[in-house]
């Protein structure tokens, strides 16, 4: 608070105080009292009423700094009341009892939506846990009986478990940091398992893959397995009318390990470039312009990829060129200690 402003916010008392000796000064020259006396009583006025001012202003301008200071240290900022120290005034004390009041009610609201928030989360964990014994199970009926439509049921299933793995990563997303198990990981075999795992969509797509990934990172396994996954999901969605086709490559760039997933699809728009990572994004390929129908985008698989990648310290960049290809990349550091969040 500058001394400007305390002084117009005790405006009306200095109204009162200059108009009451205005007063008394027109009194006291009606009976006779001289120019030199008046001038010396309103000097001692002002000696008197200003220093009061400033130390008045003084003091309520350390008790802000204090509370500024405190409420810029404090986590969560809603407690900030009950460290404050007492009030001065009876405005003060009903002004600090209303504000007391309202913030309780707030922090108990919050501690019923975390409550909600968590109950809601471990029901969603365990329904994906549970949802995936059925998929598990058709997915092992059509391989014992390999006929034209369980390869196609397979297929089915094969999206149904991404889906599903989604919502499971989703739902951890604010404290995947307790599943990360960071350890050394070949390349080679993380992508091997993810096209194995997803075999039935690449020979539905008539997919070809070439891969190149003789380098070893240091990842989580589980989390490296996903993002591949999400990837190579987006390549198979928005392709072409050409035969698909996916270019694995990894090569060492000095101080980090580029992992590069290429496709022969429709590519992204250069306008919609720098938003595809963005939460529930889907541009114009998910509405349909260069999807397939069968395609249905949620804007949330590479929003995922983007949180994943920030927590595990992957740099993550996309390019292409429309209606020719798009690439993802992904630049694993050299050494991951320290980059936890």
């Amino acid at each position: 608070m500058r001394f400007s402003d305390y002084l117009y916010e005790v405006r009306a008392v200095l109204l009162v105080c200059f108009a009451g000796g205005l007063f008394f000064t027109l009194i006291l020259a009606a009976f006779g009292m001289g120019a030199a006396q008046l001038v010396l009583l309103w000097i001692s006025f002002c000696l008197i009423l200003f220093p009061t001012l400033a130390c008045c202003w003084r003091k309520k301008h350390r008790r802000l700094s204090y509370l500024s200071d405190a409420f810029q240290a404090l986590e969560p900022k809603y407690l900030l009341a009950e460290i404050a120290d007492a009030p001065d005034s009876a405005l003060e004390q009903a002004y600090f009892g209303l504000l007391r009041a309202a913030l309780k009610s707030m922090t108990d609201q919050v501690a019923v939506s975390e409550r909600q928030a968590r109950e809601y989360r471990e029901f969603l964990e365990q329904w994906v846990h549970e949802i995936k014994l059925p998929v598990t199970g058709i997915q092992l009926l059509c391989e014992n009986n390999r006929t034209d439509v369980t390869r196609k049921i397979l297929a089915q299933t094969q999206r149904i478990e991404q889906d599903v793995e989604k919502v499971l990563f989703y739902a951890r997303l604010g404290s995947a940091e307790k599943d990360y198990l960071i350890r050394e990981v070949s390349l080679r075999d993380c992508v091997m398992d993810v096209l194995a795992r997803n075999r039935q969509l690449l020979i539905e797509s008539g997919a070809s893959v070439h891969t190149d990934v003789p380098h070893t990172v240091r990842s989580d396994p589980r989390q490296l397995s996903f993002l591949l996954t999400q990837i190579i999901s987006n390549s198979l969605k928005y392709r072409s009318e050409r035969s698909p086709v996916l270019d694995i490559v990894s090569r060492d760039c000095g101080g980090h390990i580029e992992l590069t997933v290429t496709d022969n699809g429709i590519g992204i728009r250069p306008s919609e470039l720098p938003r595809i990572f963005d939460k529930g994004f889907v541009g114009s390929n998910g509405r349909g312009a260069g999807a397939r129908p069968a395609s249905a985008a949620t804007g949330m698989g590479l929003y995922l990829c983007a949180r994943l990648c920030e927590r595990l310290g992957i740099g993550i960049r996309a390019e292409s060129d429309w209606n020719e290809s798009a690439s993802l990349r992904l630049y694993f550091p050299g050494d991951m200690d320290g980059r936890m969040s």
